[in-house]
């Protein structure tokens, strides 16, 4: 596997201000994989979207599900969609893009030669029937409203249907997105507008991203002039250094990830959901957003973003509250051991990100006012998820990067989603809810959005009531630009206004 290696020197990145054609993106981590039906990592997920194309995608301003490859597609029935494709559709190699290729790309996916770690989500297709180049319908074996979203993977050549591509041997992989990849070296990648793209030329034709690891040395290099741009990628400590320069100016938008606090709840400590509700009412969550994030982020209590048709305005918000939180305690009758100061003692994991640990440790200044005591262990984000998924933790700070499609809560919360030798999912809280699991189930099968969005709407409540995790808050998205440079912030937090 390729990787983007962070490269040492100044000479990695040209200077920006001598080369207007191009513009460099400063990212903070390597695109571990770019072959979309592989991609693990944050990203590989963001890159490889300007290589490919979908029949749908997500409209990085709206978050609505909006046609791409796709002219229309039509639910002719519960079970049975019909997708009608843009004529002239081509890869970036000149190659027609038809509907048998559409059709190899979700056969391939849930082929076991392939190991796609996304086959799961393909299996309730029962078939797939070209009906001429430019049609295909969808069958499924059973009612599934998030099919729609399912439809936003990237459509491979036939011939790469059912192999990897974009490896070491075959490095630049042919997609119908809006760039193509023309240089893959240690630290770099570099893009150029897809000639064939059905949009025309992208916004911004030519991409250099250029991987700094360090959140200090990534600032020092923008203001070098070796940088145009910085998605979510500088600290909100950093910011100041850029508002009082006039070659660059910070833009921002609401966005989409929710850190949260997770809570292991068969935990004798953790059981009683009271002790949850204390700690929620003894974190001040707006100083932490106005001190760690110089207010660009806001609370919630929900991790479906502002904005989203799912979300539920009428959500009651956790209130700072102190003695209540001590009140809850005291009505528990939780000292930990018997006649002990402090009244328990909990170890709080996340990883060895440092702006998480700093807010790891302020959560935890907090709860010791309370009685809470707390210690904050850093771990790899591997080792991390290893023992979370194992229920080798109390307490454990943490970000889901996105929910656009409200049913991965499931994912979350189900009851069939507690991780374990014979099931997949990310319940690590090993939370039941029977009632919740139905309200999945309708959501899933609901093709209305009026039935889904009650559907949610409920799971929303009963989640703030049970609290098996607590959220924090969605931090905005922010970009550092360079004066002039057309660009507006997604809310997503991957590139696609680069293009259009």
């Amino acid at each position: 596997m390729l990787a983007l290696l962070l490269v040492i020197g100044v000479g990695c990145a040209r200077n920006a201000e001598q080369d207007p054609d191009v513009l460099v993106v400063l990212l903070p981590r390597d695109a571990e994989q770019l072959d979309p039906r592989f991609v693990a990592d944050p990203y590989g997920l963001r890159v490889s979207r300007l290589l490919f194309a979908s029949l749908v995608t997500i409209d990085p301003r709206t978050l609505e599900v909006v046609p791409d490859l796709a002219e229309s597609v039509i639910a002719m029935s519960p079970t049975e969609y019909d997708v009608k494709l843009r004529k002239g559709l081509r890869f970036n190699d000149g190659s027609p893009l038809d509907a048998e290729d559409v059709a190899e790309t979700f056969r391939g996916i849930v082929d076991p030669e392939l190991k796609s770690r996304y086959a799961h989500a393909y299996r309730r297709i029962q078939d797939i029937e070209v009906l001429d180049p430019q049609t295909l319908r969808f069958i499924l074996r059973e009612p599934h409203a998030t099919f729609l979203t399912d439809l936003e993977l990237p459509i491979v050549r036939r011939q790469d249907a059912r192999r990897r591509i974009a490896t070491e041997e075959d490095p630049f992989p042919v997609g119908a997105g809006p760039y193509r990849l023309v240089k893959r070296a240690p630290g770099v990648l570099e893009l150029r507008a897809n000639p064939h793209w059905y949009r025309g030329t992208p916004k911004v034709p030519s991409l250099r991203l250029v991987v700094i690891r360090d959140d200090n040395t990534r600032a020092l290099r923008m203001l070098a002039g070796q940088g145009d741009l910085a998605i979510g990628s500088i600290p909100p400590l950093l910011l100041p250094m850029f508002e009082d320069d006039p070659r660059f100016e910070t833009r921002e938008a609401p966005g989409i990830s929710t850190m949260y606090l997770g809570f292991y709840t068969p935990s004798p400590k953790l059981g009683d959901v009271r002790v949850r509700q204390a700690i929620g009412a003894a974190i001040d969550r707006q100083l932490l957003v106005d001190t760690k994030y110089h207010g660009l982020a806001h609370v919630t209590d929900s991790w479906i973003p502002l904005g989203h048709w799912a979300h539920l305005d009428s959500l009651a918000t956790r209130q700072f509250d102190p003695e209540k939180a001590r009140a809850l305690l005291d009505e528990v009758g939780f000292v930990d051991p018997p006649g002990a100061e402090p009244r328990m003692r909990l170890v709080l994991r996340t990883t060895s990100d440092r702006f998480r640990q700093s807010v790891a440790r302020a959560i935890a200044a907090m709860l010791r006012d309370v009685g809470i005591e707390v210690d904050v262990r850093p771990s790899e984000t591997a080792t991390l998820i290893a023992d979370l998924n194992k229920g080798r933790f109390e307490l454990t700070l943490l970000e889901v990067p996105e929910v656009l499609e409200p049913h991965v809560l499931s994912w979350f919360f189900d009851s069939s989603r507690i991780p374990g030798p014979k099931s997949e999912g990310a319940n690590r809280w090993r939370y039941q809810n029977e009632e919740l699991d139905g309200l999945f189930e309708l959501g899933r099968t609901r093709i209305k959005r009026e039935e889904r969005r009650a559907a949610y709407e409920r799971v929303q409540q009963i989640l703030a009531r049970d609290i098996p995790v607590l959220p924090l808050w969605q931090a905005d998205i922010v970009a550092v630009v360079r004066r002039g440079a057309d660009f507006d912030v997604p809310r997503d937090g991957r590139f696609g206004t680069l293009a259009f």
